[in-house]
C-alpha cells in the first residue's frame, strides 16, 4: 500500500523542484528540450509536462534524473515516504495509453500503445472523467505493488492518435532494442519532449473543412467510436413494460425467499446471496452459497416455522424444503431492489435508508430517463436550484450525457462551482485539483442482475451509482442527500426548455422537500425550442394561400444560415474537429435566429433575454466568447435578415462523398407571421 498522503506527495514534489533548480545547468538543459513558449490557454498541460520532464524525465551525463540524483545524494536522511516518492518518480516513464476498463473510484486498466503492455493503475479522481476507448499522453510510475499516474494528463483526440503514434514509433526506432521492461520504459521516457511537442503541433495544425472530411474517411472505424448509448435509453423510447403495482401482501406467518447475484470474487469465485423477507419482523441475516440448495437450506433454518414462498427459478431447489413458487409481491420487489443496490454500492451504500426511500429514488430516475434531459442540455448549461423543507439552500445542477459519456447529473453544494472548475483548467497540474463537494448520480446498464431487480419495480433496467464527494474524498450519502437526489431527478424530469422555471415537491418517509429550479435555454442542440411544438407548426400550416402583404424568402434555408453565421464559420478551419465545431457555431446561430424570430412575431416574448441569462451562467471563457458571438448574431438578424420569419430546426453537419462538409437544416414560417407572409 502507498505510504504517503496527497499532501506528502505535494511536499515531496516541492522539495524535488527546489533541488532541481539548485543545479541551473541541468535545469536549463531540461527546459531547452521543450518549446521556448506556448499559449497557456490553448496548451494548459504543457506546464505540468515540462515540470515532469525536469523532475523525473531528463537524465544527466550519468544517466540520472533529478529524482534519482536526490535519492542518491540525500535519500539516507529523508523519511521513508519521501524516499519512496523519489524512487517511484525515478522509475516513471511517459507513453500513450488507451483506457481499456474503468472501475469507478478504484482504478483503470490501460494499454501502453508504445510498449504493448496492459497495466493496472490505481487512480480515483480520473475514473469519473474518462471511459473505455479514451486515449491520453501522460506519465506512469510504479509504487510498491501497483502503478499510479503523475504529471499532466493530455487527452489525445481521435484525429490526433494515428499521427502521434507515427511520430512516437518513428522516434522509438532510433533507440536500441532492450529486452528488460525497466530499460524499455527508461528509453521510452527519453522521447517525452518529442511526444509533447508533437501534441502541440497536432493541436495547432489548421485543417481545411474538406481535409477533415478526408481524414474521417481514412481513419479506421474503431478510432472514431460513436457516442456510447445505454440499453435503458433505447428501452425508454418504447412503451413502458412496468407491471401494475398491487396491494397483495404476505399473510402473517409467511416469508418470501429470493436470491441476489451473482457476486464475483477473486478468492472465492462466484456465489449468490439468499434473502428471506418475513411478513412481520426484521429481515434475518442473508445466506451466501454457490448452489441454490445450500443457500435455501440455510435461509430456511433462519425462517423455521414460517410458510415459505419463493420465485419460480428457486422452486425446484426449494421443493424439498417446503418452498412454494409464487409471484413476488410488490413490497418484496422493492426490498429486493434496495438490497441489490446496497450490495452493488458496497462501502459507498447509504446507511439506514428504508427501502421505500430507495424506491422513490428509482421511480424518479425512471421518469428522468424517459424525459432524457441530456438530449437537450449540455453539462455546461447550469441549472440554479433552490431547496426548502427537509433540505435547505441553493445548489448548482449540471446534466451529464450530451457527449455520450456519463449519463446522469451532478448537484454541486456551492453556487459558482462550475465557474471555479472552469478556471482550474489553466493550472499547471491536472491531477492534484480539489474535487468540489457534490452529489453525482450516474446511470449504467451493469451489473445485469442489479438492473433486472430495478426493472421489476420501475419497468426500466438500469443501475444508478450515487457518489457523494466531500473534502476531496467519497463518503456514503445520508438520508437527506438521497432525498435531495430524488427531488433533483424529479425536477429535471419535469423541466421543459420552453418554460423558464420548474417547481416540484417530494414527500417521503415523513419528510418534505420543495424544489424550485431556473431552466436554462438549450442553445447548442440545433433544434427549435419554443412554446409551439415544431411538428404542430407543420400540421397547422395553411394549405391554401391567400393574398399576403409580404413574400416569404425563397433562398435555401441552409444557405441563409451559413450566410447569417459567416463571420463565425471562417474560424472553424483552425479547429482540430471542424465538423463538430461547425455544428456548435451553427447551433448557436440557429438559437440566436429563432430567439429574434420569436420575439418579433410570437406572443410569448423574452427569448433573447432568456438566452442571455443562460450564457451568463456559462464558465467565463465560454461566457465571454459565446456571449459576444450571440450579441453579434442578434444584431445581424435584426439588421440584415429582419424580414425572414422562418423558424429553424433539425440542424445536421455531414461529410459528403466528395469530402466537403454539408449542412442540413429545416425552416418553416413561424405561426405569428402567417397573416403577413402566408395568409389565413
Amino acid at each position: 500500500m502507498t505510504t504517503w498522503t496527497s499532501r506528502t506527495f505535494a511536499q515531496g514534489l516541492a522539495a524535488l523542484t527546489a533541488f532541481a533548480e539548485s543545479n541551473p545547468d541541468e535545469d536549463r538543459r531540461a527546459r531547452e528540450d521543450f518549446p521556448k513558449q506556448w499559449d497557456p490557454h490553448r496548451f494548459p498541460w504543457m506546464d505540468a509536462s515540462l515540470l515532469a520532464w525536469r523532475l523525473h524525465g531528463k537524465e544527466d551525463a550519468e544517466g540520472l534524473t533529478a529524482a534519482a540524483r536526490r535519492l542518491q545524494k540525500e535519500g539516507r536522511n529523508l523519511p521513508r515516504s519521501e524516499r519512496l516518492i523519489l524512487q517511484s518518480l525515478a522509475d516513471s516513464w511517459c507513453s500513450v495509453f488507451e483506457i481499456l476498463e474503468v472501475r469507478l473510484n478504484q482504478g483503470l486498466r490501460l494499454r501502453d500503445l508504445l510498449l504493448d503492455e496492459v497495466l493496472e493503475v490505481r487512480e480515483r479522481s480520473l475514473t469519473t472523467q474518462v471511459e473505455p476507448g479514451d486515449v491520453m499522453l501522460t506519465w506512469a510510475m510504479p509504487v510498491e505493488d501497483h502503478l499510479e499516474l503523475t504529471g499532466g494528463i493530455v487527452p489525445v483526440l481521435p484525429p490526433q492518435l494515428t499521427p502521434l503514434l507515427d511520430v512516437a514509433r518513428g522516434e522509438k526506432k532510433t533507440l536500441a532494442a532492450s529486452v528488460e521492461p525497466s530499460e524499455q520504459r527508461r528509453r521510452l521516457r527519453r522521447l517525452a519532449p518529442r511526444l509533447f511537442r508533437a501534441m502541440m503541433e497536432l493541436s495547432d495544425r489548421p485543417l481545411e473543412l474538406s481535409s477533415l472530411a478526408e481524414l474521417f474517411d481514412e481513419l479506421p472505424e474503431d478510432v472514431l467510436p460513436p457516442p456510447r448509448r445505454r440499453a435503458f435509453q433505447d428501452a425508454a423510447l418504447k412503451r413502458p413494460r412496468k407491471k401494475p403495482r398491487t396491494d397483495e401482501k404476505l399473510e402473517p406467518g409467511s416469508a418470501y425467499v429470493f436470491k441476489l447475484g451473482p457476486i464475483d470474487t477473486v478468492k472465492d469465485g462466484r456465489f449468490h446471496f439468499y434473502v428471506g423477507v418475513p411478513a412481520e419482523g426484521p429481515l434475518p441475516p442473508p445466506a451466501s452459497a454457490k448452489r441454490d440448495a445450500e443457500g435455501l437450506a440455510a435461509i430456511a433454518r433462519e425462517l423455521k416455522g414460517l410458510t415459505l414462498y419463493c420465485e419460480s427459478k428457486l422452486a425446484r431447489a426449494g421443493q424439498g424444503l417446503g418452498l412454494v413458487s409464487r409471484t413476488m409481491p410488490t413490497s418484496v420487489s422493492i426490498v429486493r431492489a434496495a438490497l441489490a443496490l446496497h450490495l452493488h454500492w458496497g462501502t459507498m451504500a447509504p446507511r439506514g435508508i428504508p427501502p421505500e426511500a430507495i424506491d422513490a429514488l428509482l421511480q424518479a430516475l425512471s421518469r428522468l430517463i424517459r424525459a432524457a434531459p441530456w438530449d437537450l442540455w449540455s453539462n455546461e448549461e447550469v441549472f440554479p436550484f433552490s431547496f426548502s423543507g427537509g433540505v435547505e439552500g441553493r445548489r448548482e445542477v449540471s446534466v451529464m450525457g450530451g457527449g455520450g459519456h456519463e449519463v446522469g447529473f451532478v448537484v454541486f453544494d456551492r453556487v459558482g462551482t462550475m465557474e471555479r472548475m472552469a478556471g482550474l483548467v489553466d493550472q499547471p497540474s491536472h491531477m492534484d485539483k480539489l474535487i468540489p463537494d457534490s452529489l453525482g448520480l450516474t446511470l449504467e446498464d451493469e451489473p445485469a442482475w442489479v438492473a433486472k431487480c430495478v426493472q421489476e419495480v420501475t419497468g426500466l433496467a438500469f443501475v444508478p451509482d450515487l457518489l457523494r464527494m466531500q473534502r476531496n474524498a467519497p463518503r456514503p450519502a445520508t438520508f437527506e442527500e438521497v432525498l435531495l437526489t430524488t427531488a433533483t431527478a424529479l425536477a429535471l424530469a419535469e423541466a421543459r426548455p420552453e418554460e423558464e422555471e420548474v417547481s416540484v415537491e417530494l414527500r417521503e418517509q415523513g419528510a418534505r422537500v420543495q424544489v424550485h429550479a431556473e431552466v436554462p435555454l438549450p442553445l447548442l442542440t440545433g433544434s427549435y425550442i419554443g412554446k409551439v411544438p415544431f411538428e404542430d407548426v407543420v400540421e397547422a400550416s395553411p394549405r391554401h394561400l391567400h393574398k399576403t402583404k409580404k413574400k416569404l424568402p425563397t433562398r435555401k434555408v441552409s444557405e441563409t444560415l451559413l450566410d447569417f453565421a459567416k463571420d463565425l464559420v471562417t474560424q472553424v478551419q483552425r479547429s482540430p474537429d471542424p465538423q463538430e465545431e461547425l455544428f456548435v457555431v451553427l447551433a448557436l446561430a440557429l438559437s440566436a435566429w429563432n430567439a429574434v424570430v420569436q420575439d418579433t412575431w410570437e406572443p410569448h416574448k423574452g427569448w433573447v433575454e432568456r438566452a442571455r441569462a443562460t450564457l451568463r451562467r456559462l464558465p467565463k471563457e465560454d461566457r465571454e466568447t459565446m456571449g459576444r458571438d450571440f450579441e453579434m448574431l442578434v444584431e445581424r438578424k435584426r439588421r440584415h435578415f429582419a424580414d425572414d420569419p422562418r423558424l429553424l430546426t433539425g440542424l445536421d453537419v455531414v461529410v459528403r462523398r466528395g469530402g466537403d462538409l454539408g449542412v442540413r437544416v429545416l425552416g418553416l414560417p413561424t405561426p405569428g407571421a402567417w397573416p403577413e407572409y402566408v395568409g389565413t
